[in-house]
């Protein structure tokens, strides 16, 4: 590989591409940069081209090629080829093994979605190892345009249309606007070799069939076809880029997490937000929690959004993952499995002592005081009872069939599940809140109220104080 380019073209060619990291903000001076480098002719102009780039940005510049193991010979050939390519240049590298096969079998993927997950899995552990800043991808304006067609055939919305973005940190593509005719005319006038992968020619992956196929037959309609896909992902990925702000801006006011697998979802807010908002959180919301992220669909989106804007109290739907939702009066409740009932969960609990309910991610503390607190210290989380009141040991345990509550300040008993309704506290959640007994009856619902018999009056010779320590408190 030559040190200096050596014409014109090769050197409008490496102008564009600094106008386009510089566009996209793509390189910190004095970065260290990972190339990842399969040999191929995209990924040899881009080692090529940062080589030339390295004075302008003052970056450390690495190559790394991932064998992917699936070739035999041409696998090792590729390998040898990228170390001898980066020792001519004198900079260094890394070859990284991996077991592609393996993981396609442990995880049921495609050899190609298999080979992706684990190539990116090795980038980020060598990138962390050498606190590289960046990592640098030989992607190119014929793979967008190409990832476009694949994914309008397999079924998309616009954040797929907008296909790969030029930068996601770590990760950059510096020659994401060029074509790779003119990358590989780049080569030829600078000499530089590259190796063919004998499975791009191969018919039996999709992206193949796009390229070698479909693509001509487009251009037979349209000479300037491939400009015009490129330049609509361009488009999309700035529209995408302008809602994805604003599904920022909304999402923490729809969406407040109470535990790994326990969401509330805010229906009246959520009613204001337009239209391309709401489906775009929601498609976010399902992202981050129902796996796999492909397994939800467009109608699963619109069912959950009609749960969320015309949903009746107590009407349910089901998503993929196991996860449920169950709207409410203002709120809607997504949680993974099925709700607990008040079989599967009691405790003991001692006085002093401490009683934790752990498929609630709750704990309920109990502890004599020294001196009688005031009849109005109550709060929500902490309570103060009549020592003279309960039985002890005291249970914690969730509600069962027919129980029955007496509020505090209230004439009498009423069903439990009435207290909840009048109390506005969604079904989902029922199953879920600790309630303390003592014998039969029930001294306090955790977080929300006291048992009238068990409050302190003036009787009240000694105090015990009740405490619920949760990281998934329900609202009520």
């Amino acid at each position: 590989m030559r040190q200096c380019l050596s014409n014109a073209s090769s050197r409008m060619l490496t102008a564009d591409v600094c106008s386009y990291i510089d566009a996209h903000q793509m390189l910190p001076h004095g970065a260290t940069v990972l190339a990842a480098v399969s040999g191929g002719p995209d990924s040899m102009a881009l080692l090529a081209l940062l080589y030339h780039l390295q004075p302008v940005y003052e970056i450390r510049l690495i190559a790394v090629h991932v064998d992917h193991q699936l070739r035999g010979q041409e696998s090792a050939r590729d390998a040898l080829f990228v170390r001898q390519q980066a020792a001519r240049l004198g900079i260094p590298y890394h070859v990284v093994q991996v077991e592609v096969k393996r993981f396609q079998q442990t995880s049921g993927l495609s050899p190609q979605h298999a080979a992706r997950e684990v190539r990116y899995a090795a980038l980020a552990e060598l990138q962390r190892q050498l606190g590289a800043d960046r990592v640098a991808l030989g992607h190119i304006a014929d793979d967008q345009t190409e990832t476009l067609l694949m994914r309008l055939l397999r079924g998309t919305g616009p954040a797929g249309l907008a296909s790969m973005p030029p930068v996601r940190l770590p990760y950059i593509r510096p020659l994401m606007s060029i074509r790779r005719q003119t990358l590989i005319d780049f080569l030829r006038q600078e000499g530089i070799p590259w190796v063919q992968d004998s499975s791009n020619v191969k018919r039996t992956y999709q992206r193949n069939r796009i390229r070698l196929d479909v693509l001509p037959i487009l251009r037979e309609y349209n000479p300037q076809i491939d400009r015009r896909l490129y330049e609509l992902t361009e488009m999309l990925a700035a529209e995408h880029h302008l809602l994805e702000r604003q599904v920022d801006a909304w999402y923490p006011c729809i969406v407040s997490q109470r535990s790994d697998q326990r969401l509330a979802l805010q229906c009246q807010a959520y009613g204001h937000v337009p239209l391309a908002i709401q489906r775009r959180l929601l498609r976010r919301l399902t992202d981050q929690f129902v796996a796999p992220p492909a397994a939800v669909h467009f109608h699963h989106i619109e069912r959950l959004r009609r749960l969320l804007t015309r949903g009746k109290v107590g009407e349910r739907l089901t998503l993929p993952g196991e996860w449920l939702v169950e709207r409410h009066h203002d709120v809607a409740m997504m949680w993974r499995g099925h709700a607990l009932t008040g079989e599967a969960q009691a405790v003991m609990l001692s006085v002093p002592g401490q009683a934790a309910l752990e498929a609630l991610d709750a704990v309920v503390t109990a502890e004599f005081l020294g001196e009688v607190p005031s009849p109005l210290a109550l709060g929500r989380d902490v309570v103060y009872i009549d020592a003279g009141s309960i039985q002890t040991p005291l249970m914690v345990r969730t509600r069962w069939p027919g129980a029955r509550f007496h509020p505090l300040g209230a004439p009498g008993h009423k069903k439990l599940n009435s207290f909840f309704i009048d109390k506005k506290v969604p079904r989902s959640e029922r199953d879920r809140i600790p309630l303390v007994v003592s014998g039969a009856e029930i001294v306090w619902v955790a977080g929300c109220q006291l048992g009238n018999r068990f409050r302190i009056g003036p009787e009240t010779q000694r105090a015990v104080r009740l405490q619920y320590l949760t990281r998934s408190m329900p609202s009520l």
